[in-house]
């Protein structure tokens, strides 16, 4: 990854974001772009007002930080839909990475549409970095929801290489129909077509050395994930979607998007070329 893009909406949550694409470019290393943008449905005169006082505060920020000398970076204030100019950008680019801050909760506007990142998550076609928490430190530990796709091991290794020291777990759940009435070894047979998946899926995947055997686990994806990034200490998870545009439902469906809105760590979607 040689070129990264950061969107903030200069508050905390992108600052975040920032901090931690600034920590990233440094390592890889990468140039990096920061950009904001401007609703372009204001008024000319205000929208002209706020250009200035965003490539003022961007400069602020950018200039306080530790990384800023060393990290080949630009500031850059566009006009637009948020999602449409990003994701724009991003493609205009042709960025390797495209790192945003968690959303502004809003409980009931949420509920009827979807938020300005599950709409650049859709649109883009580079791997997105969702950023939670503050970046004090390299990632450490990434768990990885796998499901035996070539988007799950795109995942792994675009995760791998913006982590290479993390530690790196795959846990895959899988689903027993009508578990009260079945058979007490019925389990089994159920783990056995993981096991087989798992070993063709590694046939035909090229996959990150780090990445260990994947565990197996019976339950729904949601909490299988969440249980693995509690036991795992993990500070980034990865999720794969798929190449025709969106996240693969018969995996993750809702769960992935409840992820993109509360993840409780750092999220990076990616999916194949």
């Amino acid at each position: 990854m040689k070129n990264l893009i950061v969107a903030t909406d200069l508050s905390e949550r992108g600052d975040r974001a920032v901090q931690r694409a600034f920590l990233l470019a440094s390592r890889l290393p990468a140039s990096l772009a920061i950009v904001t943008v401007i609703d372009d449905s204001l008024p000319a005169g205000i929208a002209d007002t706020m250009v200035r006082a965003a490539e003022a505060e961007l400069a602020h920020i950018v200039t306080a930080h530790p990384l800023a000398a060393t990290v080949p970076h630009e500031i850059r204030v566009v006009r637009g839909d948020p999602a449409l100019a990003i994701a724009a950008l991003a493609a205009a680019e042709r960025t390797d990475l495209l790192v945003l801050g968690v959303h502004r909760d809003r409980p009931v506007a949420d509920f009827f549409r979807e938020t300005t990142m599950e709409r650049i998550v859709r649109q883009v076609g580079c791997p997105v970095l969702l950023v939670r928490r503050p970046a004090v430190a390299p990632y450490g530990t990434v768990v990885a929801a796998v499901d035996f796709s070539p988007a799950s091991a795109t995942a792994l290794c675009k995760a791998a290489e913006l982590a290479p020291e993390a530690r790196l777990a795959g846990v895959h759940a899988f689903h027993v129909p009508y578990r009260g009435l079945m058979p007490a070894d019925a389990v089994g047979s159920f783990l056995g077509e993981a096991e087989a998946a798992e070993a063709g899926w590694r046939r035909t995947e090229s996959l990150p050395a780090a990445l260990g055997k994947v565990a197996l686990l019976e339950g729904a994806i949601g909490q299988v994930l969440t249980d693995a990034v509690r036991s795992e200490g993990a500070d980034l998870i990865a999720l794969g979607a798929h190449a025709r545009g969106g996240l693969h439902n018969a995996l993750i469906g809702s769960f992935a998007a409840r992820m993109i809105r509360d993840a409780p760590c750092d999220l990076l979607i990616a999916r194949p070329a």
